[in-house]
């Protein structure tokens, strides 16, 4: 997910009556709510085809060339937060109170990333070298950085369409995308492709996502696209606070990478990369909802204080009875998901798994807890607060990296751990920093109830340890919704609203 984004405080042109409208309670949950649910919806379909895609990756390159894939995508990540240059935040800030530049602001967007991927492609090509990494790597690199031009350009659309509060078109460009690859990756690795053949084929698929959403924009009111010199120094003015938080927020798994490189063996690294993988695909729920949330809450906070700490409020109510059991379930069933990728080869990459369930349980917290900051104007402190946990990382993985490497054979875990602390520190300033108004006692007693069902469901999940994981994880969450529902976790109201909610698709549906 992107960073979020700055807002115009200016008001939006949207006519009174619409105003009002959106600016009631209810309006605005079944607004959040609907996004949120097709985003999630278009993970369950893809969270299957992402993690067979991976994982028959990591059966058919292996843990040494499953782990250079990891390298070159953390180094690719960081190198492209330059050629976004906060960007993608900015896009959907603005389009969200000025409709009528998204046309305007995508156009000047899409030459800047364009002129910066080539330079950054350079760049990257140069601190492979000054690093000592071989000529198969910088061959790695270079592919890497090609598809990821072409999926930078194509988000862009797609923050243009955030800002109109509509996630439909994501969520289905996301499916059809993940399909598209997995159709044409799947048949090449059963024929003997290696990594340079697989990543040719992402960038041709990405290639085709590119021109569809281009195509597709107009459909959704877009203007024209045009390119404006003084948008585009605008898009970097405004984008240079996010960029600071980007780059805050990436520095940690580049020195994590770094070290890894260095300092573990190449399996520990593909295992570490398994890992990772795996909590990718947990996070994305919290993804999804953020992305939902942001451009709600940017203009909230222009319009409505209050409705916007409401907002918030039932955010983290979501995030919470979201991660209390896909936390559980990492650190308690991580067989589960290393199976996928195969035992023989990834089984250390459990014990990273269950040190990361912590860590993932932070990261539920903290990204809607940044998305509110960010949608408030607190970018700046956020970024300092990313800083912070990359000098931690900086300190820490250094001996935490040769330490387990040396005692246990699996450096990874020793970036497990400081990934852990360092988000301790991340929740800690965003709690503090976090305006007035959003927590209170009811919802105080909403996460105490998550917390009981997450008892519950651990209970259970100890008693039947002596059963497979694919029957003891089913009963285990199963004892943590009928927790729920018997404590009143969920109200009846939210129900109601999800329900509603399905209902409305599947009539659209038929």
């Amino acid at each position: 997910m992107l960073p979020p984004a700055s807002v115009d405080r200016r008001a939006s042109a949207r006519p009174v009556s619409d105003a009002s409208e959106s600016s009631s309670p209810a309006h605005n949950q079944r607004l959040v709510l609907r996004n949120t649910a097709f985003l999630v919806l278009a993970q369950a379909i893809v969270t299957p085809l992402s993690v067979l895609l991976n994982a028959l990756m990591g059966r058919y390159l292996g843990p040494a060339e499953f782990g250079e894939l990891y390298l070159a995508s953390t180094f690719v990540g960081f190198g492209f937060l330059f050629v976004e240059w906060g960007q993608g935040a900015v896009l959907t800030g603005r389009v969200a109170t000025e409709r009528s530049r998204a046309g305007e602001l995508l156009g000047s967007s899409l030459l800047f990333r364009t002129g910066a991927a080539l330079l950054v492609a350079a760049a990257l090509a140069l601190l492979a070298f000054a690093l000592g990494y071989p000529t198969s790597f910088l061959t790695v690199l270079l592919l890497a950085t090609l598809g990821s031009l072409f999926g930078t350009l194509t988000l862009a659309g797609q923050d243009i369409l955030r800002g109109y509060e509509r996630t439909d078109f994501a969520a289905a460009s996301y499916v059809a995308y993940q399909l598209l690859i997995t159709a044409v990756v799947v048949p090449l690795l059963w024929l003997g492709a290696r990594l340079k053949h697989v990543l040719i084929a992402q960038a041709v698929c990405a290639a085709l996502g590119l021109v569809v959403t281009l195509a597709a924009l107009g459909r959704f009111g877009v203007p024209k696209l045009r390119v404006q010199k003084g948008t585009v120094r605008e898009l970097v003015r405004r984008g240079t606070p996010f960029l600071g938080f980007g780059i805050a927020l990436a520095l940690q798994p580049n020195v994590d990478a770094v070290f890894l490189s260095k300092l573990a063996s190449e399996e520990a690294i593909g295992w570490h990369a398994a890992a990772r993988k795996l909590i990718g695909v947990l996070v994305y729920p919290a993804g999804a909802l953020i992305g939902a949330l942001y451009p709600t809450l940017c203009r909230l906070y222009a319009e409505d204080r209050a409705e916007y700490a409401r907002t918030a409020r039932g955010a983290f109510v979501t995030t919470t009875l979201l991660v209390v059991p896909i936390a559980l379930c990492c650190g308690l069933f991580p067989d589960v998901g290393v199976r996928i990728f195969s035992r023989e080869s990834f089984a250390p990459a459990e014990d990273n798994l269950r040190v990361l369930s912590v860590f993932l349980f932070l990261v539920y917290f903290s990204m809607p807890l940044g998305t509110c900051l960010t949608a408030a104007g607190r970018e700046r402190a956020w970024a300092v607060l990313q800083l912070g946990c990359v000098a931690i990382s900086l300190a820490l993985d250094p001996l935490f990296v040769s330490y387990f490497q040396a005692r246990h054979g699996n450096g990874g875990l020793g970036v497990c751990i400081a990934a852990v602390i360092s988000e301790v520190l991340m929740l800690s300033g965003a709690l503090y920093l976090v305006p007035k108004g959003i927590f209170e006692r009811a919802l105080l007693r909403r996460l105490a109830l998550a917390a009981l069902a997450g008892v519950a469901m651990a209970a259970v999940a100890r008693a039947l340890s002596s059963f497979s994981s694919f029957v003891a994880a089913p009963a285990a969450l199963l004892a943590y919704a009928g927790c729920l529902l018997l404590t009143g976790g969920i109200e009846p109201s939210e129900r109601s609203a999800l329900i509603g909610v399905v209902k409305r698709r599947l009539r659209i549906g038929k």
